[in-house]
């Protein structure tokens, strides 16, 4: 199967709607009456601006990416939950209207939607021209297997998960995991120079992204908080979870949209 891509203007519409509600955290982070309003009337704009996009602009049907907004929603929701909330990995700093049950606001829970959708869209994007990941993986030699690639990806995301709600207050042990999972990834995976120029820039342009929202919005506060805020796990987390997000939701597109009875 051929790579899904998405036009510029369809990345634009992406980018501008994560960057609208940056700005609205850094202007009215603390006003939650605000923020409750803003951020649904960019997700509703956001959608009413991608679904003017031509098809051939965007990577998905509608249908498909209403459904893939809510997975990017449910799982960004879930995963902030259960570290924040469960876990006390770090702490939002700005008001919540589902407290005491969660520290985090609604409103920050769908932005998590506007963000994971943003990853995809940036490694779709047209002119970045990434090839289409394979199922080959290198365990001494290589080998070609779809179930082994994707219980690796699962796995260095939970043994990483599984680090951080342990460590996260180490200078040390906090990022370790992290540094050996792309290690990893990049050995067994064997991720294209491209997808590793990506991946790098996701994690400079992430970590900036987010030490912005510290600094300037007040949205959260970590602990070894060394780069402007950010701890240098969560930088490394970035990239990683990128590459492990774009892959999984690519290869869940490709069985979703498989005809009945076609080989895997």
């Amino acid at each position: 199967m051929t790579p899904r891509t998405v036009g510029d203007r369809a990345l634009a519409i992406d980018a501008a709607a994560v960057a609208l509600v940056a700005v609205a955290i850094c202007v009215a982070g603390d006003r939650l009456a605000v923020m409750t309003v803003v951020v649904p009337a960019v997700v509703v704009a956001r959608f009413v601006a991608w679904g003017a996009v031509p098809r051939a602009g965007r990577d998905v049907a509608l249908a498909t990416e209403v459904a893939l907004f809510a997975a990017a929603t449910v799982v960004g929701a879930v995963n902030d939950w259960n570290t924040v909330a469960r876990h006390g990995v770090y702490a939002y700093t700005v008001p919540s209207d589902l407290a005491p049950a969660s520290p985090i606001p609604a409103w920050m829970l769908l932005y998590w939607g506007l963000i994971l959708r943003l990853v995809i869209t940036v490694f779709h994007a047209r002119r970045l021209r990434l090839p289409r990941v394979g199922d080959e993986v290198w365990l001494g030699a290589p080998v070609r297997s779809a179930t082994a690639r994707v219980a690796i990806l699962v796995a260095l995301v939970v043994a990483t998960r599984q680090a951080i709600y342990r460590w996260y207050d180490d200078p040390l042990a906090s990022w370790l995991p992290f540094a050996a999972a792309l290690v990893v990834a990049a050995v067994v995976l064997r991720p294209d120079r491209a997808r590793l120029r990506l991946v790098a820039a996701v994690t400079v342009l992430g970590s900036a992204a987010e030490a912005a929202l510290i600094q300037l919005g007040h949205l959260h506060a970590y602990q070894l908080g060394w780069l402007a805020g950010v701890p240098l796990w969560i930088a490394l987390w970035w990239g990683l979870a990128a590459l492990v997000w774009v892959e999984l939701v690519d290869r869940a597109l490709d069985r979703l949209g498989r005809p009945p009875g076609a080989a895997a």
